[in-house]
């Protein structure tokens, strides 16, 4: 008898889901249909094993809504803390670059509280709190070297196809360019910036100078010919859609990025380096050669609308220097404005200074030392490390963070969700390799 109870309770459910499917199909069309039963699936696989939702999110977060990206990644999240409650599955364990990213989520917190416009300051905290419970997440669950490998490589094929989409742009000239992107007195043989599904060329960039060096990272690692081919395509595909953003604070980004990886992985190639770059100059393009060019020419538009920027930020800063106007764009932004009424921003285009103005002295060191620790660490137990994989890989992963860094002179590159998506993401992949070489692991 308690045999035959226990079987029926366990069709109960099948029954019920039978049933609200069949309702569905015959009241809905079979395209929205067929959404929904992949939804159903997806939750399923995803309460099965929550690494489903981990390789789905890192796969197609580039290509998902803002909202629909922040809604999977705490569904995730709510995943997670369910199995923690009732499944007893481990919580956070602890890590020594944990306690700073800890910090950093009080202080940003607090500055919220405190902020000018709270409101607007909660748009960005939410953003940041949860990509980094979704890293949490990532942290605790991806334990081995084959697990890994997965999200990486999952990571590498979705900006492949976010470029391939670029591309397709290029050649079909199906782009909407907006007349800030280039200063034509300066560029006139530039027609074409291409941002995929990213809405704007700089920000694509930002975004492909984190992924390449892991691809490259990949290729390095690859001993299979195949497996060398494969990631060789990938990185090609990735690095000519850099170029054709015509991003300047992408490029330069990108070779300090690959100067980092070549500096961790083999030193002796920096004797390549200098006559490589030098003879490239004479094969490039005009419109490039030009794009180039203008990086030293302050009267180029953008150049000059920066500069401007700049000084008046450092007045909001002056002004503001201990705790800042308030975490995010939207109180920057409230405040730029009472400086000027002659300039529209969202942004101080210089990640440093805009972290100043939004959070002051405070919140700068705190995030400089999050970087800090995280380099620190990361070089002393992976790069600095025996296992060849851990090495090469977290070159990669570290040369990405440089390269966006960089870039973050002349860009705020943790204003768009997507990106500040990737930059925890990348956290996240640092600190989850760290915890996987506490078990010797191999992969081939």
């Amino acid at each position: 008898m308690v045999v035959e109870s226990i079987k029926r309770k366990e069709l109960i459910f099948p029954l019920i889901l039978g049933v609200i499917l069949s309702f569905l199909y015959y009241n809905m069309t079979l395209e929205y249909f067929s959404v929904v039963l992949l939804g159903v699936l997806g939750i399923a696989l995803i309460l099965f094993d929550i690494r489903v939702g981990i390789y789905m999110e890192i796969f197609l977060y580039p290509f998902l809504p803002d909202m629909l990206n922040l809604l999977f990644m705490i569904f995730i999240v709510g995943v997670y803390v369910f199995n923690i409650v009732f499944k007893k599955v481990k919580p956070l364990t602890k890590s020594s670059i944990i306690m700073p990213i800890i910090l950093y989520i009080i202080f940003i917190t607090i500055n919220t509280v405190t902020s000018n416009d709270p409101v607007g300051s909660f748009r960005d905290l939410a953003i940041h709190l949860t990509s980094i419970g979704f890293i949490f997440v990532l942290i605790q669950s991806i334990k081995s070297k084959k697990d890994f490998n997965i999200l990486i490589v999952l990571l590498i094929i979705s900006a492949t196809l976010t470029a391939l989409y670029g591309l397709y742009q290029f050649a079909t000239g199906n782009i909407v360019m907006e007349d800030k992107w280039v200063d034509e007195a300066t560029n006139p043989d530039l027609q074409t910036r291409i941002y995929s599904v990213f809405g704007n060329p700089n920000i694509f960039a930002e975004y492909l100078i984190m992924i390449i060096p892991i691809s490259v990272g990949l290729f390095w690692f690859s001993k299979s010919i195949h497996k060398k081919a494969l990631f060789l395509i990938t990185t090609m595909i990735l690095v000519l859609a850099l170029v054709l953003t015509m991003s300047r604070g992408g490029w330069i980004g990108f070779a300090f990025g690959i100067f980092v990886f070549i500096l961790f992985v083999e030193k002796r190639l920096l004797l390549l380096a200098i006559p490589a770059a030098i003879g490239g100059l004479f094969l490039l393009p005009d419109a490039i050669l030009n794009r180039l060019l203008s990086i030293l020419n302050f009267a180029d538009s953008s150049n000059d609308y920066r500069i401007r920027m700049w000084k008046f930020t450092l007045e909001v800063i002056k002004d503001n220097w201990l705790v800042g106007v308030g975490f995010g764009h939207l109180p920057f932004r409230q405040a730029f404005g009472k400086y000027t009424r002659t300039m529209v921003t969202y942004h101080a285009h210089n990640t440093y200074l805009e972290t100043m103005a939004e959070m002051g002295l405070l919140g700068f060191v705190v995030f400089i030392s999050l970087l800090f620790v995280i380099f620190k660490y990361a070089i002393k137990k992976l790069v600095k490390g025996n296992d060849k994989y851990t090495k090469i890989i977290s070159s990669g992963i570290l040369s990405g963070l440089a390269a966006v860094l960089v870039h973050g002179l002349v860009e705020n590159i943790l204003y768009i969700p997507r990106i500040i998506i990737s930059f925890w993401m990348l956290v996240g992949l640092i600190i989850t390799l760290i915890n996987i070489t506490k078990e010797p692991q191999r992969i081939s």
